[in-house]
């Protein structure tokens, strides 16, 4: 038999899950799974840069933001439609990065430097805006409703399953293959001719879009946005947080640490709210510590032990 066959079939059946959930789903249960969603995407486009160049992001929300900001003044004052306006706020996020990235990414900055100076920006934007009565100043703007709780949910799982896939199509491309490079030593790949301006370049702009489509689709099912939701950095550090746990320059690792986390938060939110952030924080390291590879890299160990233990 396929190998593949069940593992296609399993696929297929969740995808159909998913598809079927606005339909039968509680409205709490539809809830969960649209920020399950959002994490999927902000790990996986984390991944893209910092886990496949060691660019380590801690701003990255910054992306997510201005979609989102993008997608209000394109429906209120530009007068587009909310669809339309979402995908120009992924493009907007794309020009942004392209902006940010050529002096960033051609300076060639160390690791820890960039880590800084994209928190920075994040806070740069979300002091620009709180103070720029243009741009709704703290208030923020109301947006329009969204016609039914279903359009927001096929919307962001189609955003996160295309994050998945554009992931999948990079690890085994050239591109991926240059980005790993880098990874391993810049100077080395440059040398060997990988032009690693151009590869940052590029999967920094990659990496920007989807959370700028996210960054639309979120502000419109929230009716609401003001900068200090937009810009949260707890979103850029759950984002990083997720994929770590899970697993960096892997496919599956953000998506494993987005599902895992996203539940564990909700069930400390329920259980114990004022130990959230602690038993979150000592999890995230005792993983760390034990298999620094993630939850994908430990399985995959257990799996590998399982297997030459029923051999032997």
């Amino acid at each position: 038999m396929n190998p593949w066959r069940p593992r296609h079939l399993a696929g297929a059946l969740l995808l159909m899950g998913l598809a079927l959930m606005p339909l039968t789903a509680s409205a709490y249960l539809l809830s969960f799974m649209f920020l399950l969603f959002m994490y999927v995407t902000m790990a996986e486009s984390w991944n893209m840069l910092s886990g496949y160049t060691g660019y380590f992001s801690l701003g990255h929300g910054l992306f997510f933001g201005v979609g989102a900001y993008a997608f209000a003044l394109l429906v209120l004052k530009g007068k587009l439609s909310p669809y339309a306006a979402i995908l120009a706020g992924g493009a907007v996020a794309v020009l942004l990065a392209a902006a940010l990235g050529y002096p960033l990414m051609r300076a060639r900055i160390r690791a820890a430097y960039f880590a800084i100076l994209t928190l920075g920006l994040n806070e740069i934007m979300k002091t620009m805006i709180g103070n720029n009565d243009a741009l709704g100043a703290s208030y923020g703007f109301t947006l329009p409703p969204v016609p039914h709780q279903a359009v927001p949910y096929y919307a962001l799982l189609m955003i996160s399953l295309g994050a998945i896939g554009v992931m999948a199509a990079v690890d085994r491309s050239r591109f991926g293959l240059g980005l790993r490079a880098i990874l391993e030593d810049e100077e080395v790949a440059e040398s060997s001719g990988v032009d690693t301006a151009r590869y940052k370049m590029g999967v920094f702009m990659l990496s920007a879009w989807f959370p700028g489509l996210a960054g639309g689709v979120i502000a419109w099912n929230w009716s609401y946005i003001d900068p200090y939701l937009a810009f949260d950095l707890l979103l850029s550090f759950n984002s990083a947080i997720m994929a770590v746990f899970g697993g960096v320059g892997t496919v599956w690792g953000p998506v494993v640490g987005a599902v895992v986390m996203s539940l564990l938060i909700e069930a400390l939110w329920i259980n114990l709210p004022h130990f959230q952030a602690v038993v979150f924080g000592l999890l995230v390291i005792v993983i760390i510590l034990v298999s620094p590879g993630g939850v994908v890299e430990l399985a995959k160990r257990f799996s590998s032990a399982r297997w030459a233990g029923g051999r032997g």
